[in-house]
């Protein structure tokens, strides 16, 4: 159950970011969004978008921490859940244990 929702909510949060990156750039018009150039001495250096510098590597994070997620989620669906605690089980175990001290201390005593 938790697996599933890892993975499901790495998947939104990775679609839902592609998306916003690829349609932001037409709804907003800013300077950060037009390609510039830089003046050296040894040219023009066409200068990208800011936007562009910024959304990339902010989507390789989101889509290396969603794999991640995922993987985590696939990890946690593949793990077999843990048995159930018998509680009578053990109580019987440590009556049978209980029972056992007592018989070697009774054989201790009768030996000294």
């Amino acid at each position: 159950m938790l697996g599933s929702l890892f993975i499901i909510g790495s998947i939104i949060v990775m679609i839902l970011y592609i998306t916003w990156g690829l349609i932001a750039p037409f709804v907003t018009v800013t300077d950060i969004m037009s390609w510039s150039s830089l003046n050296t001495p040894f040219g023009n250096i066409p200068v990208p978008p800011l936007y562009w510098l910024l959304f990339l590597p902010i989507l390789a994070v989101i889509l290396m921490g969603g794999a991640i997620l995922s993987w985590i989620g696939w990890a946690l669906i593949q793990t077999p859940s843990p048995e159930e605690i018998n509680v009578e089980e053990i109580e019987k175990q440590l009556e049978e244990l209980e029972k056992e001290e007592e018989e070697k201390e009774e054989k201790a005593e009768k030996e000294s």
